[in-house]
């Protein structure tokens, strides 16, 4: 699983998005119409190209999942993935293992995204984001244990690594924690 991060307006997702997905869970025409009258303004989740009349053409079957995917688009740049890559596994033991956070892969995957009970996973391997308003906390949490980190023992990681890669990787964690921050944003995370 490759991990994937991006800096996510968290405020425009819960005032504009969030209520459309929870109109396109009874009727997905709700979403069909937002992004026929937004088309500017989102993009491919897959190539990250600016939609254009020709939109549907690109995802075939329309489920409730992919107009989710494609909503989602109004509040990242699809094209900015600043995400962990296959590293995200040992740097979440290694935050689990501090035992700092109440949800330990919290920093990492964040939290589940669920509209009247359903959850919004357009991959279906994984989505949560974390709201700007817990941003700052978060990174100053993990720049705190910084030092712990770089003593952990991670266990049972799905790839072999060594402290250095993990280290890179926690840094560029609490890059992507500084750069919302500095953009006033939240996170969005997936696989």
């Amino acid at each position: 699983m490759d991990h994937k991060a991006f800096v996510f307006d968290t405020n425009k997702f819960h005032a504009e998005i969030e209520p459309v997905m929870r109109d396109s869970i009874k009727n997905t025409k709700a979403a069909h119409r937002y992004i026929c009258e937004h088309l500017d303004e989102l993009q491919s989740p897959y190539t990250g190209d600016t939609l254009d009349e020709d939109w549907e053409e690109e995802f075939g079957d329309l489920t409730l999942q992919v107009y989710f995917d494609i909503l989602l688009t109004a509040c990242y740049d699809v094209e900015d993935d600043r995400g962990l890559g296959e590293m995200w596994d040992a740097v979440n033991e290694v935050i689990k293992g501090l035992d700092v956070f109440e949800e330990g892969e919290l920093p990492v995957t964040g939290w589940k995204v669920e509209i009247d009970d359903v959850i919004v996973d357009p991959g279906m391997q994984g989505l949560g984001i974390i709201d700007c308003d817990e941003v700052a906390d978060i990174l100053e949490v993990l720049k705190e244990n910084r030092d712990e980190a770089e003593c952990a023992e991670p266990e049972d990681l799905l790839c072999e690594t060594d402290p250095d890669e993990w280290m890179d990787a926690y840094d560029d964690l609490c890059g992507i924690y500084e750069e919302a921050v500095r953009q006033g944003k939240g996170l969005l995370f997936t696989f």
